[in-house]
């Protein structure tokens, strides 16, 4: 029998608890959630600090042995022209059934390929978007912490991810 798989994309810029739930969510309703880490070339700038190994990392501190073992993380470098993409990330991921997605731009490339989209319900969105987290981060606010996984806070710690946004900020 197929496995019943669902595709999030993600930047993942970092991690936090609006993207753990809807994972936890997808674990709900499918066998398994492949998780595609987006732009997996770019890090080390003031919207993409994470590496792509960085923010792997960060995705398997989320959740527990039992979910991880129904969760595939695959990065996935951009290819910079619409007309491939889906083609080209498709070439990196196992088969999947449906993609869940709120990206306009995912939406439009999936349904012209013919592929099933299914809205994202946000969870706290205003708190949980990546950008306002690092933000906090780069301003040196630990209130940060409180918007990301446990785990994933203790591994931004762990590599000194704050102080790397700060550091971004004070030389701009």
């Amino acid at each position: 029998m197929a496995t019943d798989r669902a595709l999030f994309i993600g930047r993942f810029q970092p991690f936090h608890h609006g993207h753990q739930k809807v994972v936890e969510r997808l674990l709900e309703l499918y066998d398994e959630v492949i998780i595609a880490i987006g732009s997996a070339e770019s890090s080390f700038t003031e919207d993409n600090p994470f590496s792509a190994g960085e923010r792997v990392d960060m995705v398997r501190a989320a959740f527990t042995p039992s979910q991880l073992s129904r969760l595939v993380i695959i990065p996935v470098r951009d290819v910079n022209d619409h007309s491939l993409w889906v083609s080209h990330l498709k070439s990196y991921v196992p088969s999947f059934r449906v993609v869940h997605s709120n990206n306009p731009l995912v939406t439009e490339l999936f349904d012209r390929a013919g592929v099933k989209v299914v809205p994202i319900e946000y969870v706290d969105r205003g708190l949980k978007e990546g950008k306002l987290i690092r933000e906090l981060m780069a301003e040196g606010k630990d209130e940060w912490k409180r918007h990301v996984p446990e785990g994933c806070a203790d591994f931004i710690e762990s590599i000194k991810g704050a102080e790397r946004l700060r550091e971004m900020k004070r030389k701009r």
